[in-house]
């Protein structure tokens, strides 16, 4: 009793089965622990739910069953099921009596219970062709239109993915996201996939199509809850330009766009915003946290300086495609593979390695030039 389950409750919370009412079926347990681990999969907001038995002459009868929940005190019973209830609990020692009806029971029936928790929802990881389900299998895919697919074990090939999967729950009855992001733009194929990326911070990755001229964006989730472009926007409005005049630099850095020009509400893919200065520093605000943006490789530092290539702990993979310059009528880029220019509409900002002071070897600096080009990162809130 108690935790039982191990496949999918975390070791670290302890439950203590305290008392049953019979007349109207209800349990009463103690939930506690006292640190949570540190780890992606680690949450202070656990699922809990409870499995029963009848007693029938004094003997168990029938076999366990899943109760339904209502009314927890605290918790909050989940909009998709009644198979269990969130708690939100916190990241340091807790400790709380938690008490819930069991409305699938009939009344003056006695029981057996257990109660079991999880601090980690299912989740899919996506990597090159196939989905890896972290829980405990069955799992059970749904799509908005109310089809499923069970997948049973860990992992799915995408060519065996059938139906446009939104949701996801394992045996814990959890729900949780097959694919978190619900814009109408997402591209979902055997190559482009939507889940977790494999690395870092495990965040959601995806990719979207801009149908004004099919370029295709990987984009993922950044710890400011919002989806950005992992890659610099290229579309070809009119006026913007490829880095050094190249198709090539414009697949890889993006289009270039001068700073003085308005930024047109449409720049963006449909449903998508340019981003203010103070919502790209919100995601790496200092010289310390600009490295989990900035990409591995092509980052080169300066001397003095040991900031070169970045983490990319998020996958936003910010490459140092520089900026360009007018200069007496002639066109100059600069700081390649020491810059990366961000331009806006407000203010004009550019991350560049440098030695202003032993602490600020990457950081984010105004540029106060009007003849700048630089690129822009898009964004959307959902």
């Amino acid at each position: 009793m108690g935790l039982g389950f191990s496949a999918f409750a975390q070791s670290h919370i302890n439950i203590e089965l305290l008392s049953a009412t019979y007349t109207a079926p209800a349990v009463q347990f103690r939930v506690s622990w006292d640190a949570i681990p540190e780890g992606a999969c680690h949450n202070s907001k656990i699922w809990l739910w409870v499995d029963f038995r009848k007693i029938e002459n004094n003997q168990p009868s029938g076999s366990w069953a899943r109760a339904t929940v209502d009314n927890p005190s605290p918790g909050t019973v989940a909009p998709e099921t009644t198979k269990g209830f969130w708690l939100q609990g916190n990241s340091g020692s807790y400790s709380q009596i938690v008490t819930v009806a069991l409305t699938n029971i009939p009344a003056n029936t006695k029981f057996n219970w257990c109660a079991y928790a999880s601090d980690c929802p299912p989740f899919v990881i996506a990597n090159n062709g196939t989905y890896t389900l972290q829980g405990t299998s069955p799992f059970i895919l749904k799509a908005t239109d109310g089809t499923s697919l069970t997948v049973e074990g860990n992992t799915l090939p995408a060519s065996s993915l059938t139906i446009a999967a939104v949701t996801l729950t394992d045996k814990t009855e959890c729900p949780s996201f097959f694919c978190a992001y619900t814009g109408s733009d997402l591209l979902r194929d055997e190559t482009h996939l939507c889940g977790h990326r494999t690395t870092g911070a495990q965040n959601w990755e995806a990719w979207i199509k801009d149908t004004r001229d099919d370029e295709i964006y990987r984009i993922v989730m950044m710890p400011d809850n919002n989806w950005w472009l992992a890659q610099n926007l290229n579309y070809n409005y009119t006026g913007t330009m490829c880095p050094l005049n190249s198709t090539a630099e414009c697949n890889k850095c993006g289009r270039m766009w001068h700073v003085t020009d308005a930024v047109p509400s449409n720049i963006c893919p449909n449903g998508w915003q340019v981003p203010t200065v103070n919502r790209i520093i919100t995601i790496a605000p200092s010289d310390i946290t600009i490295n989990v943006i900035k990409s591995t490789t092509g980052w080169l530092g300066v001397a003095g300086c040991s900031q070169g290539p970045g983490s990319d702990y998020f996958g936003f993979t910010l490459l140092p495609c520089g900026f360009r310059d007018h200069l007496n009528g002639t066109t100059t880029m600069k700081g390649v593979g020491n810059a990366s220019y961000l331009a806006l509409s407000e203010l004009n900002w550019r991350l560049q390695t440098g030695t202003q002071n032993e602490h600020n070897c990457a950081m984010w600096r105004t540029i106060d030039q009007d003849n700048d080009w630089g690129f822009i990162r898009c964004f959307r809130q959902l």
